[in-house]
C-alpha cells in the first residue's frame, strides 16, 4: 500500500527523458544541422584540448564506432596419448661456433 514519504523503489530515475523528448532532441539536432560524432572529432582534434578532453572524446566516439567485446573464455584440453615435453637447460661456454 502506498504510503506518503516512502522512498521509491525501481522505475526511471527522475529527470530520465523519455523517448518523445529524445527524438525531439534528435529532430533539434537536424534542423539545426549539428553532428553531435563531428563536434566530438573537432574538440578531439583542436590545439586547445587538453589530453584528457581528447581521451574522452575519443572514448566517446568509439562508442558509436566500434561494438564492444566480450569476454571469450578459451578451454584447451591436452591431446590423448601424449608424453610431456622435456626442455633442458644448457649453460654455454661462452663462445660461438
Amino acid at each position: 500500500m502506498f504510503e506518503k514519504g516512502h522512498t521509491k523503489i525501481g522505475g526511471r530515475k527522475k529527470g530520465t527523458p523519455n523517448k518523445v523528448t529524445l527524438i525531439r532532441a534528435d529532430d533539434l539536432l537536424l534542423q539545426l544541422g549539428i553532428n553531435p560524432i563531428q563536434k566530438l572529432i573537432e574538440i578531439a582534434e583542436s590545439d586547445e584540448a587538453s589530453l584528457d578532453q581528447k581521451i574522452n572524446c575519443y572514448k566517446e566516439i568509439a562508442k558509436y564506432t566500434y561494438p564492444r567485446l566480450k569476454l571469450q573464455e578459451l578451454w584447451v584440453s591436452p591431446p590423448e596419448n601424449s608424453a610431456p615435453t622435456v626442455i633442458e637447460l644448457v649453460a654455454g661456454t661462452g663462445s660461438s661456433t
